[in-house]
């Protein structure tokens, strides 16, 4: 999709949702709540319809792996430097130098998977590039805590597919190894993530505005990056 298209997407969505959050409810789950007809175009999307009818071609996802292993490399950057924006904030400035050692964990485990030297040789897809670049965006320009907030849609979303498509119960051919590694539906990971931002938006360090926009445009990325890959259709599977 056309950068500028994404952007005019993100801009309807921001003037129809309304920035008001119901009592009792979490800024996060405000966010998600926000968000749910783009997380239904991701459980379309063509990478997870390709490993639900088992009709991915392989060399579509060998790239779209390339592509995250890169994305996995340049989050553990941005997390970095978010993390030396925080000033005097040691709680948060500890969490995201942890959380950049563990994407960086990520980029170790997937480039010696990829056979990935270094990043600098990868011509990375647009939709992926695009991704990255909003996310070091954020994390250069915004308080540091958007950061987490802009990697939060990411860390949901997944275990939520999971759970749409039966990980763990359902066959999913060559990928089904891959679906029950990455698309795990106990997973909670992202409640770290959102335990920090509800305390900077009680602390007022956090709009409801800017954190929808940011969330938003995360969640669409994940669709865009999901829909890098060729669609296929279940007639191309060889059984």
């Amino acid at each position: 999709m056309n950068v500028y298209l994404l952007l005019l997407i993100q801009l309807a969505l921001l003037i129809e949702a309304q920035a008001s959050i119901g009592e009792g409810q979490s800024l996060e789950n405000y966010l998600w709540e926000q968000t749910k007809e783009i997380r239904q175009q991701a459980l379309k999307a063509n990478l997870i319809y390709g490993m639900k009818e088992k009709c991915l071609d392989p060399s579509e996802f060998g790239g779209y792996m390339v592509d995250d292993t890169v994305y996995c490399y340049e989050g553990s950057k941005s997390l970095k430097i978010a993390g030396q924006r925080s000033g005097d904030n040691v709680t948060l400035q500890n969490f995201l130098e942890m959380e950049s050692v563990t994407w960086f964990g990520y980029w170790e485990w997937l480039n010696e998977i990829w056979h990935i030297n270094n990043t600098e040789g990868v011509r990375l897809g647009e939709e992926a590039s695009a991704y990255m670049n909003h996310i070091r965006n954020v994390a250069e320009n915004e308080m540091p805590v958007y950061t987490i907030l802009a990697l939060t849609p990411c860390a949901r979303l997944w275990p939520w597919l999971g759970q749409q498509l039966g990980s763990g119960t359902n066959n999913f051919g060559l990928y089904t190894s891959w679906v029950e590694t990455n698309l795990v539906p106990g997973s909670t990971g992202y409640m770290e993530y959102q335990q920090h931002v509800q305390w900077a938006y009680e602390e007022g360090l956090v709009t409801v505005e800017k954190a929808l926009e940011i969330y938003t445009t995360s969640m669409q990325f994940e669709v865009e990056f999901f829909n890098s890959v060729e669609r296929c259709e279940p007639s191309q599977c060889n059984s």
